[in-house]
């Protein structure tokens, strides 16, 4: 049965207006750097660097309009996504595997003021968020940051294919499997990691700190696990399955933002 976290019906995510602005500080510092080298009005270049800033505008215009098309539609059926390239598109039961990750992002430390306007036109803006998605065959999804209200589109896209990949991996672990992720394992008993095995009971703490996961251990002062969130296929999975497994590692759901210490 749906419940208010699927049943949504149809939702459109545009591109967001980051890498455009972008772009357009790059074609703005680009024209400045053109014309201060212009100290004579009546210079002859200057009727062709007239027509080449004319070009540079009309380049960035197609492609703002360009980026504008691009559009991630969430419905009932799946997820696509559309631009001027064509056309991706996975349905729900399509969707076997999960690569998420998240690098904090100071856009106010490169572009001053304006970089800090962008940052706060949505909750994702001090983070780049990628989440791919990758069907059984192989075929690939990718949502990130360059979407408005990215954070929102991801948490309903986890809300809608988490659950049933939990309880799977639940099954599983209780038949006495020890399920793989990429080159982590997890058992009823332990997370093993190379020639290591972390007995469940000695785990502190198993989270996202900014794009790696670590997984800390009693009596050890580094983290017994830390490497690259993306590397692990369904990193989200099997941080759920391992809080109900070792309910000393505290649940934080699954807000895209709530598991990521920046």
């Amino acid at each position: 049965m749906a419940t208010a976290a699927t049943a949504y019906g149809e939702r459109r995510f545009g591109a967001a207006y980051t890498v455009r602005i972008v772009l357009a500080l790059i074609v703005v510092g680009v024209l400045i750097g053109l014309w201060s080298g212009q100290t004579k009005a009546g210079d002859a270049s200057h009727p062709a660097l007239l027509w080449i800033s004319v070009g540079l505008v009309a380049v960035f215009a197609a492609l703002w309009i360009v980026l504008g098309k691009t559009v991630l539609i969430i419905n009932d059926a799946g997820v696509r996504r559309e631009s001027f390239l064509g056309q991706q598109e996975l349905t729900w039961s399509q969707i076997a595997e999960t690569r998420y990750c998240v690098v904090p992002v100071n856009l106010y430390a490169h572009f001053g003021l304006i970089g800090a306007l962008v940052a706060m036109s949505s909750k994702s803006g001090r983070a780049q968020l990628t989440l791919q998605l990758i069907s059984r065959e192989g075929k690939k999804l990718k949502v990130t940051s360059a979407f408005q209200k990215a954070d929102e589109a991801i948490g309903i896209i986890l809300s809608r294919i988490l659950p049933p990949m939990v309880q799977d991996t639940k099954t599983r672990v209780q038949r006495g499997e020890t399920v793989a992720f990429g080159p982590i394992g997890l058992s009823a008993t332990a997370v093993t990691w190379k020639k290591n095995s972390i007995p469940l009971l000695q785990i502190t703490k198993a989270e996202l700190v900014r794009s790696n996961l670590q997984i800390k251990q009693s009596g050890k002062w580094l983290a017994a696990v830390n490497l690259r969130s993306d590397k692990l296929p369904n990193v989200l999975v099997f941080l759920e399955v391992l809080e109900t497994l070792a309910p000393q590692v505290k649940s934080t759901g699954v807000d895209p933002l709530a598991r990521v210490r920046l």
